[in-house]
């Protein structure tokens, strides 16, 4: 009986040996596939990083540029009610020029005060659409 013992105790130990030896190989390799996996990934991250900073520094152009255009238009606009429109299709609709001045002012403050993407390209694309409908007047 303690013969049989012992050869049961000897087939854990073993099965354990053998356990443990495929432990010792299968954490290597997990580990080594882990470090690529997070390699490739930090690797994506970067470059989408860089892409997203091209895009907002393209996107700070298109402001800007449509900053400098309305303020242009504002400009101009200034001259246009101060001259009450004389000349135009807005003489005698000084009401209608000043709430057209009051919407440049607005998509121009909407325009520098954009706080994230999607304001910026909404407010780029009011200030661009008001400026075009604001300058078929002048």
């Amino acid at each position: 009986m303690l013969l049989i013992g012992v050869f049961v105790l000897a087939a854990v130990f073993w099965a354990v040996g053998v356990v443990l030896w495929l432990l010792a190989l299968a954490v290597p390799v997990a580990g080594l596939l882990g470090a690529g996996y997070f390699l490739v990934r930090a690797t994506q991250v970067r470059d989408e990083a860089v892409e997203r900073a091209a895009a907002d520094a393209e996107l700070e152009i298109l402001v800007q540029d449509a900053a400098f255009d309305l303020a242009d238009t504002i400009t101009r606009w200034d001259t246009l009610v101060f001259t009450k429109g004389i000349g135009t299709e807005l003489q005698g609709h000084e009401e209608e020029a000043v709430a057209i001045q009051q919407q440049l002012f607005a998509a121009h403050e909407a325009l520098l005060s954009a706080p994230t993407l999607p304001h910026r390209l909404r407010a780029v694309v009011r200030a661009d659409e008001l400026r075009e409908s604001a300058e078929r007047y002048l």
